[in-house]
């Protein structure tokens, strides 16, 4: 029975003219089963892979997708909240491990004191995973995969080129987010573009940088009482959080129809059946063009002709993906000084097992 082209299913090739853009989270710090926290999946023709955001829970999409970790070695945070970043440990992890034999890379912006900027959190990034990556150094190949590299940017620079190569062309640019940091992202490839807002409200830096957009993503809550009413939090919190530092359907809407993008993505919602009516009315109070509520596993092939909106079938419990360079694949030696050894009152401990050899060999 041949695959419903309704659905995505992995493992289908992309057309060397193609985006193709996934959402493998569209939630919120509050983890859920059918929504994890932000994430986004950029694949190009050209072979290049991108991920912009990695928060909670959104890596158990991004695995079951069947992308090689070996070729996952590119992440865009917008900004430091957890719930944009918290996978990004296990992307590092198992790169290593699945592979990705060269160094992670991970671009963000700068704040307004040091220590909050990107290039603060990559070196408590790296001491956090310190004994993690160090044991996994003693028992696998790695070549330079062990190593974390972060890239810091000017957050206040109105409009920055952060990476171009391959005939793809990222710029960031700031985002209006609780403290100064945050940015947000547009890439460019192909006469296609992609831009993405990560968290914040209404700004003339979104409208400026998301002109001629082909898909456009800004995030949203659902307005202020419902979102008192589902996490019973009091009406003038929840406007804290929904207005104050984020922003309403209506407002995400107004960006939408200052920009006009060929497709409008709102993600970042707690969604339910029961607030679809009332999302959609807030925001068509301001915006009357195409529009898609992002949901984990949206699935959004970009042409120059046309867009199309599927979601990805994935198994539940899928097995890593072989290396992109599997077939000419010559792994890097094991690191003699660094295989995985004990002190010798915990060799000591050890009881053998018939038939089973638990020496660490290089």
């Amino acid at each position: 029975m041949p695959n419903d082209p309704n659905f995505f299913y992995p493992g289908e090739s992309l057309a060397d003219h193609t985006m193709r853009i996934t959402a493998l989270g569209t939630g919120m710090p509050f983890c859920r089963r059918e929504q994890r926290s932000c994430g986004w999946l950029v694949e190009l023709g050209n072979g290049d892979v991108f991920v912009f955001d990695l928060g909670t829970g959104s890596s158990a999409n991004l695995n079951a997708l069947g992308v090689p970790h070996s070729n996952l070695d590119k992440v865009f945070l917008t900004h430091l909240h957890v719930d944009h970043w918290g996978d990004l440990t296990s992307l590092h992890a198992l790169g290593m491990v699945r592979g990705r034999f060269t160094p992670l890379h991970v671009w963000g912006p700068s704040a307004k004191e040091a220590r909050l900027g990107t290039a603060a959190f990559g070196q408590a990034f790296n001491n956090m995973m310190a004994w993690d990556i160090e044991s996994r150094m003693g028992v696998v190949n790695f070549g330079e995969g062990n190593q974390a590299v972060f890239h810091e940017f000017d957050y206040a620079a109105p409009v920055k080129t952060v990476y171009e190569e391959n005939g793809v062309k990222i710029t960031a640019f700031p985002a209006l987010h609780c403290l100064d940091g945050p940015n947000s992202y547009r890439l460019d490839w192909n006469g296609l573009s992609f831009v993405f807002l990560g968290d914040g409200k209404p700004s003339t830096f979104i409208v400026d940088n998301g002109q001629n957009a082909d898909v456009l993503i800004h995030e949203a809550f659902v307005p202020a009482p419902f979102y008192a009413q589902k996490t019973h939090l009091p009406l003038q919190v929840a406007s804290n959080i929904a207005n104050g530092v984020h922003c309403p359907p209506r407002s995400a809407g107004k960006i939408f129809d200052l920009t006009r993008p060929r497709l409008a993505v709102l993600y970042h919602l707690m969604l339910s059946e029961d607030l679809l009516v009332p999302i959609l009315d807030d925001l068509r109070a301001t915006y009357d063009g195409p529009l898609a509520l992002a949901q984990d596993l949206m699935v959004l092939n970009v042409t120059k002709d046309r867009i199309t909106q599927r979601k990805a079938v994935l198994p539940d419990l899928a097995w890593p993906a072989p290396a992109h360079h599997a077939a000419t694949d010559t792994r890097p030696p094991m690191n003699p000084n660094k295989l995985a050894t004990l002190s010798p009152f915990l060799q000591e401990a050890e009881i053998p097992v018939e038939g089973v050899d638990t020496e660490i060999k290089g």
